[in-house]
């Protein structure tokens, strides 16, 4: 696809950024919503588990997130433009002619 892209006429630096533009939004949505879903849902389960009784303690305990769940976020974004810069890099050699008899 990124041949195909440079056959009708973007700049390697324009196949760049529509990759990054194709894959980064869903990437950093679907680690968004995940972290959101799994923190409601702990929260949610939390009082019918009665946590209380296994820990000994007066109430439920709150649910702590770990420390490395707000860093996902970012090693996320920086994966994603890992995969870009490689596939990009992967496909420097392929020749445009080829592209255009082949067909991508």
């Amino acid at each position: 696809a990124h041949a195909v892209l440079r056959v009708v006429g973007l700049a390697r630096r324009d196949v760049r950024r529509v990759a990054l533009g194709e894959l980064l939004p869903w990437v950093l949505a679907a680690c968004a919503w995940g972290t959101a879903v799994g923190a409601a849902l702990a929260a949610a389960v939390s009082g019918p588990l009665e946590l209380r009784l296994l820990t000994g303690q007066a109430g439920d305990p709150a649910p702590a997130a770990p420390w490395w769940a707000l860093g996902a976020l970012p090693v996320l974004a920086l994966v994603v433009v890992a995969v870009v810069a490689v596939e990009q890099s992967a496909r420097r050699r392929e020749r445009l002619g080829l592209v255009l008899r082949a067909g991508g």
